[in-house]
């Protein structure tokens, strides 16, 4: 804009003439704005009769379990180890350890808490090697922070199992990035990209000849949260049933006796104990055991099958020097 200090002052400079507008610009000036003012009327016109464009999609609120999704993974081709049936591999090595038997435990926050559970109720006086292969916020959600399949093969070839426990979920229930889309949380997509990863990662835990067990998720104070969790388990469950793996449903062990999530459960003497942590989601120590007491029982069972067959006697304590509980 051009600075006042240069234009000519018409009223106090009597040599300079004002401009004079030309009549025929005022005409079509005039003109111009009738035009202007008829295409602006029309425009709002035809926008009144223009249908309302149609909303933008909005994405479904969590409803619960939906059917899961077919997936494109047989059921691995490794022979299945069977409660009934020891594997020869898992027979070998306990003969080599003279009898014995060793536990790998998979899984994210919760599996440390079934690790440690295990560690106490499977103690290494009776035989037991119970290892922590776990790791705190995997998942299998989450392979673009760590590839839990390619660390399991690391583990397991350096340090091969006879028994299996897995415990997966809490890091899951969120949505799942892969193939170039974003997959809701249990939507067909993640489903089946979910599905064919438990597929592998079983496949690869069963490579040493280890019987699988599959802990499922408790309760959760959180509605929605527990809603996301009970359909997850849902579709884990049936996972396991198509690869032939037990499954553990840890939910009713989770429940008070009116059926809902209580922070204080009852123990085996029926009184009330503190069993939840402050944040309505992970176990302290003597609520882990509680899940765990009857897969603790089922391993003890197997183990003596695979000690059976390999001819060795279960270890246990020496008269001389009492076991101690746990290590």
């Amino acid at each position: 804009m051009p600075d006042d200090d240069f234009l000519p002052d018409f009223d106090t400079d009597p040599t300079i003439d004002p401009p004079r507008a030309a009549p025929r610009l005022t005409w079509l000036a005039d003109r111009g704005a009738v035009l202007a003012l008829g295409c602006v009327a029309g425009f709002m016109v035809g926008l009144a009769y223009r249908p309302a464009p149609a909303p933008p999609p909005r994405a479904a609120p969590f409803a619960g379990p939906s059917a899961p999704a077919a997936s494109p993974i047989a059921p691995t081709a490794v022979p299945a180890a069977s409660e009934a049936t020891p594997d020869p591999r898992a027979v070998a090595r306990v003969r080599a350890a003279n009898g014995t038997f060793r536990i790998g435990v998979f899984g994210d926050s919760f599996g440390n808490g079934v690790w440690d559970a295990l560690y106490h109720q499977l103690p290494r006086s009776r035989g037991y090697d119970v290892l922590r292969f776990s790791k705190e916020a995997t998942g299998f959600t989450r392979y673009r922070q760590l590839d839990i399949e390619e660390r399991a093969k690391a583990q397991l070839a350096a340090q091969p199992i006879d028994a299996a426990v897995i415990s997966f979920g809490a890091n899951d229930n969120q949505p799942l990035f892969a193939e170039g889309h974003l997959h809701p949380l249990m939507s067909a997509g993640w489903q089946r990209i979910v599905g064919a990863r438990i597929a592998q990662f079983v496949a690869t835990v069963r490579s040493t000849g280890a019987i699988v067990y599959w802990i499922g998720l408790p309760v959760m104070r959180d509605p929605v949260m527990d809603a996301q969790m009970q359909a997850m388990d849902g579709f884990y469950e049936q996972q396991m049933a198509r690869l032939g793996v037990t499954f553990v449903d840890s939910r009713p062990m989770s429940l008070d006796p009116a059926g809902r999530y209580s922070a204080y459960l009852p123990d085996a003497a029926g009184v009330p104990r503190l069993m939840r942590t402050g944040d309505g989601v992970h176990m302290i120590g003597v609520g882990y055991q509680r899940l765990t007491a009857g897969t603790a029982e089922r391993i003890a069972r197997y183990a003596g099958r695979v000690r059976a067959a390999a001819g060795v006697p279960t270890p246990g304590p020496t008269p001389a020097s009492p076991a101690r509980e746990g290590r």
